[in-house]
């Protein structure tokens, strides 16, 4: 990943993605302008939702985004398609409950909160169409990014040979430990397994799901962090509430 600044807002960025500048795109840090740390998760204990708003309003004058759209996060398979003509008429405190995965059109800006789960952008740059996927161990045995996938191509009929993925920091191989593997995972992802006793490459299993959902491998970008290991980002496995965020619009 790049490390990007604007406004006083460092935040990390994916070289395949930069080749679009239509294409606004983040990953924040824990690391709040003023280098504290902030959330965008208003579930916190600690933090208000009024404090979250005014998060929000920070990232949207920084990137020069439109209101974030952002989703409850269920740990399901859901996908939110936002319609076009809706750009600006959602709530930032009332999530779309149900849901970790959206589809959005240019002129939208979208929004997943992550502390170890993995922060998709998916990007079709011919129609210019874009998704976020939130996708923890749950949604990995779900398969929601290879449902996203198929949505975007039946629902829309484009072809996901053309799209670009790009993951941001989340749980890595080295720090993966699932001792309840045999009740929690399916047989099959025992091919993901490390070295290390009960361990698990999830970002490799996220390969593989959008490689069989038709991706060309070679257009996918992992960011090579865990957030277990690095201290720029919140994680559940480390003790954290706090959520930091992934971010992404189409500008007009």
């Amino acid at each position: 990943m790049l490390k990007r600044e604007k406004l006083g807002l460092k935040y990390y960025a994916f070289a395949s993605l930069e080749r679009y500048p239509q294409l606004v795109h983040a990953v924040l840090t824990r690391h709040s302008p003023e280098g504290s740390d902030w959330t965008f998760s208003s579930s916190s204990p600690e933090n208000k939702p009024e404090q979250v708003l005014q998060n929000f309003k920070v990232v949207e004058k920084a990137l020069k985004l439109s209101p974030l759209i952002y989703l409850g996060q269920e740990h399901g398979d859901k996908c939110l398609i936002i319609p076009p003509s809706q750009q600006t008429d959602y709530s930032h405190i009332k999530a779309h409950q149900g849901y970790d995965a959206v589809i959005g059109f240019p002129g939208q800006s979208l929004m997943i909160r992550v502390a170890d789960c993995q922060g998709a952008i998916i990007f079709d740059p011919q129609s210019q169409m874009l998704a976020l996927v939130h996708s923890g161990w749950r949604g990995s045995v779900k398969n929601i990014l290879g449902q996203t996938i198929a949505l975007l191509k039946d629902r829309f009929s484009l072809e996901p040979k053309n799209f670009l993925a790009a993951f941001a920091p989340s749980l890595g191989a080295c720090c993966g430990e699932f001792i309840h593997y045999q009740r929690e995972l399916p047989q099959s992802f025992t091919a993901f397994m490390t070295e290390k006793p009960f361990h698990f490459d999830f970002p490799a299993i996220s390969r593989y799901q959008l490689v069989q959902a038709g991706m060309r491998e070679e257009n996918i970008e992992f960011s090579g962090l865990c957030t277990k290991c690095s201290p720029d980002f919140y994680s559940y496995r480390r003790g954290d509430t706090g959520r930091f965020a992934v971010v992404a619009g189409v500008v007009n």
